[in-house]
This record gives structure tokens, C-alpha cells and sequence, in this order.
């Protein structure tokens, strides 16, 4: 049972993380794409809003499977640099798997290109090729936000656990 503060934290902090994340890349849609929405500004708050949520739901996802993965596998921890190792590995399969298109492995070979770099020369679209850079960087934060989030989890269990009863410092 003192596990499952920590758990629950680290599925609050990738859900929030989730959220910000999700609204800074509707801010950049925004951004790249302002000389092809509407002419209304009205739209924008309802762009970084849907944004925001897809981002919570994304966030919230790898929270889940991170706490899983960490309740289940790693009842006790050895070695902290392999549990933060693994929990980025989580983290990143959960973000690649949830990922939709058009930055999509079968959006690629619908195209008939191999790799996302032909797709980049063919279509040169600044607006798109500003949403890939943005897609990818987000992989990367979230791969990031899980290793911080693996660190705070090792933190705060070891914490919980000494609080629990029958426990004394060494």
C-alpha cells in the first residue's frame, strides 16, 4: 500500500506534462498553418483546447502503463538506472503506438516512400514539415518527462517505504 502514492503521481505528472505538451503543439498548428485556418481568431482557443486534450489522453495513457509497468515488474528496485531505462522504453512504445496520423508508418507507405526523409524532399510543405519537427519533439519530451518522472517515482517510494510500519533506517 505505500506504493500507491507514488504510482498515482507518476500518472498525474505524465497527464499534466500530456496536457501542456498538447497545447504547446496546437499552438504551433496554429502558428504554422495561421495563412490557411479561418480568418476568425475565435477558433484558436477551441484549436489549443482540442490539442490539449489529446495530449491529456496521451499523457494520461503512458501514465497508466508506466504506473503499471512499475507496480507489476518492479515490485522492488536494484538497480535505478535500468528501472528509469525501462520506464523511457514504456514510455516511448505507448507514445509511438498512440501516435495518429498523418506522422504514421502506414501514412508513409500509402505515399509509397520508405523513409519520412523522401516524404520531407517530395513535399516540401514548411506548414508540415513544422508539424513533423513538432510530432517528434514530442516523442523526445515525453521520453524526457518519463525519465524525470522514473527519478521522482524512485525518490518518493524509497520515502513511503521508510514511513511504512516495520521499517527502520540503515
Amino acid at each position: 500500500m505505500w506504493r500507491a502514492i507514488p504510482l498515482a503521481k507518476i500518472l498525474l505528472r505524465m497527464a499534466a506534462f500530456g496536457a501542456v505538451l498538447g497545447a504547446a503543439l496546437g499552438l504551433l498548428l496554429i502558428i504554422a498553418f495561421e495563412s490557411t485556418l479561418p480568418e476568425t481568431e475565435s477558433i484558436y482557443p477551441q484549436i489549443i483546447l482540442s490539442y490539449a486534450v489529446h495530449g491529456l489522453i496521451l499523457g494520461g495513457l503512458v501514465g497508466v502503463a508506466m504506473a503499471l509497468y512499475a507496480a507489476v515488474a518492479h515490485r522492488s528496485i536494484h538497480k535505478p538506472a535500468h528501472f528509469r531505462f525501462a520506464m523511457l522504453i514504456v514510455a516511448t512504445i505507448v507514445s509511438l503506438a498512440v501516435v495518429q496520423q498523418p506522422f504514421h508508418i502506414v501514412f508513409f507507405a500509402e505515399l509509397g516512400t520508405a523513409s519520412w526523409l523522401n516524404w520531407v524532399i517530395r513535399y516540401a510543405d514548411p506548414g508540415m514539415i513544422a508539424m513533423l519537427v513538432g510530432t517528434i519533439a514530442k516523442h523526445v519530451a515525453i521520453g524526457m518527462m518519463s525519465l524525470f518522472v522514473a527519478g521522482k517515482y524512485l525518490r518518493e517510494a524509497s520515502a513511503q517505504y521508510m514511513k511504512s510500519p516495520g521499517q527502520t533506517p540503515t
